[in-house]
């Protein structure tokens, strides 16, 4: 089976392990790759979003299932070109890709098909928004969201007037050019956060999902959920003390809507929907679509998915899926980040990394090689991924693994999942607070 696979960092590597560990012989290709990737497949040099160069090469080469990872091909219409050829794509088209691609455009489909989720308000015009700071009813902190894809940064939780006032004006003052022109303006929520990864296949003639297990990222630097946010610097999954009744709430309360929504406005929906979850003291409220897989938490599904990747994404991708759930590896599956010195502000790279004899699987995210070793080349740069009966298990994994892989100024957190283990010793469920 001939793959393309669309990426470059972790989440890819994660994908390209899991489709190679298939029962049938895999040809991988991928674009643009990485130095890992390449040791598992043909690298082509073309970026995720060239879409007329990637689009000639599939009509040339004809791979039989093509995969894409991150979330600015899908928004740049790559899926539309590749199907509009005939071919099998997992990964949305832009249209459906706009729920990620454009807060607004996610907000108001939040607010029709009555999903719930933050109060908010979109505004265009700066004035208007200004206004909007200073009656705001809610309080501070108030988040301020750029509406299109802006790397990650285009979020801020403003805890004053004045720096709401101020990000403002720089958001739309093009500090994210056409990205951050419109701006979505939104109230806080609180409670405890989760990612819920839902398989997806849906047109106006049928409507089928599966949900994956729900997992946890940990966004800040440092221990103890401090310091700037980051891409992700651990996850881990499923919740131990996650009931099935809560996730059947988050079916009902949130899934189901967005299923029926999609039918309603006629979006095709072939690929994943990866859902920010807040569950809140009044049950679970969406914070946000991704229409792709998350990083760091694909290196977690991968570990727990029981399930044959290749075949699996054909079946969505061909608008033939037929069950409603997955094959699940028992026990907790855990990846932890390792970063590069000064992440998230920056990267040093060319440091040589020190590899060990861990004996885990490790994820490449930010890496190369130069002379026969492995070499820093982002910012986050490995992950060490482990799975276990539990989750304290397989905290004790990475842990006993960790002195394995080092290199100078690393980073890491040591304490990714250790809140939700205490919080299930104590016995407290997603009800009690967090």
């Amino acid at each position: 089976m001939k793959i393309l696979l669309v990426g470059s960092g972790g989440r890819e590597h994660a994908l390209a392990l899991k489709l190679l560990a298939s029962q049938i012989p895999v040809e991988l290709f991928a674009a643009p790759g990485s130095d890992a990737i390449a040791e598992l497949g043909t690298c082509l040099p073309l970026e995720g979003e060239d879409v007329l160069g990637l689009t000639s090469w599939c009509v040339e080469q004809r791979p039989d299932l093509v995969v894409i990872g991150p979330e600015v091909p899908l928004v740049a219409g790559l899926g539309d070109a590749l199907r509009a050829q005939g071919l099998t794509v997992f990964g949305h088209d832009a249209a459906t890709a706009r729920l990620e691609g454009s807060k607004a455009f996610a907000k108001a489909f939040m607010q029709r098909h009555g999903i719930p989720c933050a109060a908010s308000a979109t505004f265009t015009d700066l004035l208007a928004a200004e206004a909007a700071v200073l009656a705001w009813p809610h309080g501070f902190p108030i988040v301020l969201k750029a509406d299109g894809l802006a790397a990650g940064k285009g979020v801020v939780l403003a805890t004053s007037q004045k720096e709401a006032l101020d990000t403002l004006r720089a958001f739309m003052g093009g500090q994210f050019g056409a990205a951050s022109r419109t701006v979505v303006l939104e109230e806080p929520l609180v409670g405890m956060e989760l990612s819920l990864h839902v398989l997806v296949d849906v047109d106006q003639e049928h409507a089928r999902y599966v949900i994956l297990p729900a997992c946890q990222d940990h966004k800040r630097i440092f221990e103890g959920d401090h310091g700037p946010n980051t891409g992700g610097m651990g996850a881990f999954g499923p919740l131990p003390f996650l009931r099935p009744e809560d996730v059947e709430r988050m079916r009902i309360d949130l899934v189901e809507p967005t299923v029926r929504g999609c039918q309603q406005d006629g979006l095709t929906a072939r690929g994943v929907f990866f859902l920010g979850v807040m569950w809140t003291a009044t049950g679970p409220k969406l914070l946000e679509y991704n229409v792709r897989f998350g990083d760091p938490e694909t290196q977690v599904l991968m570990q727990l998915l029981e399930e044959d990747l290749p075949l699996l994404l054909t079946e969505i991708a061909a608008g033939r899926l037929s069950r409603n759930e997955v094959q699940i590896k028992d026990g907790c599956a855990i990846t932890v980040v390792l970063a590069a010195e000064h992440y998230p502000e920056g990267a040093k790279k060319g440091v040589p990394i020190n590899l060990g004899g861990a004996d885990l699987t490790i994820i490449h995210a930010g890496t190369r090689r130069q002379d026969g070793r492995w070499i820093t080349n982002g910012g986050r740069v490995l992950n060490l991924v482990a799975r276990a009966e539990n989750l304290g298990t397989a905290r004790l994994k990475i842990e006993t693994a960790l002195p394995q892989v080092s290199w100078p100024g690393m980073q890491v957190r040591r304490d990714i999942g250790l809140k939700a283990l205490t919080h299930a010793m104590a016995g407290k469920t997603v009800q009690d607070a967090w």
